[in-house]
């Protein structure tokens, strides 16, 4: 009778992983956006391409998108303030989405819930809930200890996905059950972890899965 709820339970680890990638990938992307110039942006506002715009200073330093996973960037190098910026916004047929750039709180930089698509953030930020959840009732993680999994949750930025990729057997290991290993994580070494994790993972994912993912869009258009 275990083996239907193991079935069930390695579907809703995949969902939930699947969402969270997602999310993921589109934070990411908005974060490492293709540069232009302010007339790019009134060119497709016009257009009524752009979807989402996130500002920060005066004069604006703005992001916006087009789609999830297309993004562009224009400084504060073209005078435009903020009044300007929401002038502009207000004549937009459809009103695309705007939202200051959020700072990031302590160690947590809260991205599940800031998820830069409209409507976004409800299923990102659930489903790293219910993973959080899932962590905290499980009987005795294989990997490490409760207190290393939470540390990695929340300093390390990708601890849920890591979770739900490797607990409490590994996704590619299908549902039989998997020995723990000799030496899991404690909470200090998850901690220590979490934090090279939070310095690391930043700039190998902005840098490279950005830079590789923009390289196949620009292959599209030539197949």
């Amino acid at each position: 009778m275990r083996l239907p709820y193991r079935i069930a339970g390695l579907w809703v680890r995949v969902v939930l992983l699947v969402v969270l990638l997602w999310g993921a990938l589109v934070t990411v992307l908005s974060l490492t956006p293709r540069e232009r110039t302010l007339a790019d942006f009134h060119t497709a506002l016009r257009a009524g391409q752009v979807t989402y715009v996130i500002y920060r200073g005066e004069p604006v330093d703005l992001r916006w998108s087009t789609g999830p996973l297309f993004w562009y960037h224009a400084d504060q190098s073209e005078a435009h303030t903020r009044s300007h910026l929401f002038r502009d916004l207000d004549a937009a047929v459809p009103r695309p989405e705007a939202v200051p750039a959020q700072s990031r709180q302590g160690f947590f930089s809260g991205w599940p819930f800031h998820v830069p698509v409209r409507g976004a953030a409800w299923p990102v930020g659930v489903a790293w809930v219910a993973a959080l959840l899932v962590m905290l009732g499980m009987e005795r993680p294989r990997l490490g200890s409760r207190w290393a999994w939470f540390w990695l949750f929340t300093v390390g930025e990708a601890g849920a996905m890591l979770f739900l990729l490797l607990e409490p057997r590994s996704l590619w290991h299908g549902v039989e059950p998997q020995e723990p290993v000799p030496n899991p994580l404690s909470g200090g070494r998850g901690c220590a972890l979490a934090v090279c994790l939070s310095v690391v993972i930043p700039v190998l994912v902005a840098v490279g899965l950005s830079y590789v993912f923009h390289a196949l869009l620009d292959l599209l258009p030539r197949l």
